[in-house]
């Protein structure tokens, strides 16, 4: 049964949130039981893909389409559609985020499912099987962890651990030196999927995350709208606010952090050289 959170907001948004909540717990538990000896395959652009992300993407979109038919979803797992960037609301999905991960039967993946309303995340959830949590987010109400103790309000430490999870991406790996050189004071951690690198951060095991290239809404929107809910910042290069439902369906690098000093590792790291790239 899906844990009722206490949420101090409005009828329309509580709503939103039990059916993201819904929707993505049950993508997680019916991916994580066909985790086992799963098959990949390639898509069109190289990246992977398995059943257990494609049974997900039915279940998150058979939940929205019942009960909020009018709304446009953007979806790692679907072709994307001009029309959605006219509509004032857009649910925005990654199915499995570190799809690399749970095929090779790690824990380290997360379901993602965010709502964006005029391109601005209204709601966040990360359900983490491997981890045996999920994270629900309202940016400027709050956010909570789920897990077999129950339903608790998420207070990281906003001091910010001085650990750095940076793109492990090769394509990033200039601008990944240029990021470690400009903050040298940093140790690093290594995770693929977003949701788990936000986790770490709100877990205390990093305190600052740097992705130097454009990257896809569905992989930053919900652990983006986790973190701000949480006091936490999430941030472009420019410590700009990020927005969402953009046409290319992309943001401009990201710079995720809980600590106080967010502006001015930013400042230091284009001191340093970090720009957008690619």
């Amino acid at each position: 049964m899906t844990a009722v959170l206490p949420l101090p907001t409005s009828l329309a948004i509580s709503r939103d949130v039990a059916i993201a909540l819904a929707a993505a717990r049950e993508a997680g538990a019916t991916a994580r039981q066909m985790q086992a000896g799963i098959t990949t395959t390639r898509k069109e652009d190289g990246s992977p893909v398995t059943p257990g992300d494609l049974a997900a993407d039915a279940i998150i979109r058979h939940h929205l389409g019942l009960h909020l038919p009018d709304d446009a979803i953007l979806s790692e797992e679907c072709a994307d559609s001009a029309a959605r960037s006219a509509n004032q609301r857009l649910w925005i999905v990654d199915p499995i985020d570190g799809t690399s991960d749970y095929a090779a039967g790690a824990d380290e993946w997360a379901v993602q499912v965010a709502l964006a309303v005029d391109g601005r995340l209204v709601l966040g959830v990360l359900d983490m099987p491997g981890q045996g949590v999920c994270l629900v987010g309202v940016p400027g109400q709050g956010a909570w962890i789920i897990s077999a103790a129950g339903v608790a309000p998420l207070a990281p430490d906003l001091g910010g651990a001085g650990v750095l999870i940076a793109s492990a991406s090769r394509r990033n790996r200039d601008a990944v030196a240029r990021v470690r050189s400009a903050l040298p004071e940093f140790t690093s951690y290594d995770a693929t999927s977003v949701g788990i690198k936000v986790w770490r951060i709100l877990s205390g095991v990093a305190g600052l995350y740097v992705h130097p290239r454009a990257i896809a809404e569905w992989d930053a929107a919900a652990p983006a709208a986790v973190l701000l809910a949480a006091g936490g910042h999430a941030t472009d290069l420019d410590g700009g606010a990020l927005v969402f439902n953009t046409v290319g369906g992309r943001c401009p690098g990201l710079v995720f952090s809980t600590r106080p000093d967010h502006a001015e590792l930013i400042a230091r790291m284009r001191h340093g050289g970090v720009a957008l790239t690619g």
